[in-house]
């Protein structure tokens, strides 16, 4: 077992840090807080902000309330399923020369032998990229179940409501 493995992952780390702070600020001025600050405004503009008026107007202005729920459940699609995976896919990419090895394994494979007579075979001589693609995927396994569950939720905790005067239909179909 290497053990010097664990020496360069950790000296990566630096460096791997100082990519995601500049991931922050493509222009490269020293600005990556910037990056922190857009997702701030998003989650408070966008689904905070409209959450709250979604529950403020639940039961006296139906449409205000379904509006803002949609408004505010797809800005929170529009991260989980679109920014996040790809913004992982490009900080990946762009530090692959900090990540790759230290930190993310770039191969996988099996030595034998040892010295001038040693022999590697590759089982994965692109687990770099992978490891990279499999994480989006799960990540996008966990947001679908998460997904539905939380329209269950929804739908439990807020059942559709009848507008004053109007009646439950028999069941039964068309008349």
């Amino acid at each position: 077992m290497r053990l010097d493995w664990f020496g360069e992952f950790f000296g990566a780390l630096p460096d791997a840090a100082r990519g995601l702070y500049q991931f922050g600020d493509p222009s490269g001025l020293g600005r990556g807080w910037w990056g922190l600050v857009i997702l701030l405004i998003w989650g408070v503009l966008l689904i905070a902000l409209p959450l709250v008026i979604a529950k403020r107007t639940y039961g006296t202005h139906e449409w205000v309330s379904a509006t803002m729920g949609v408004v505010a459940g797809l800005s929170i699609f529009w991260w989980v399923y679109g920014i996040l995976p790809s913004a992982w896919i490009y900080y990946l990419d762009s530090n692959k020369e900090v990540l790759a090895g230290p930190i993310i394994p770039a191969t996988a494979g099996l030595t034998f032998g040892s010295g001038e007579g040693a022999y590697r075979l590759d089982i994965a001589s692109n687990l770099y990229d992978v490891i990279r693609d499999t994480v989006v995927v799960v990540e996008h396994l966990v947001a679908f179940v998460i997904t539905f569950w939380a329209a269950l939720k929804i739908q439990q905790k807020y059942p559709r409501t009848l507008a004053a005067g109007e009646v439950k239909p028999e069941a039964g179909g068309y008349k």
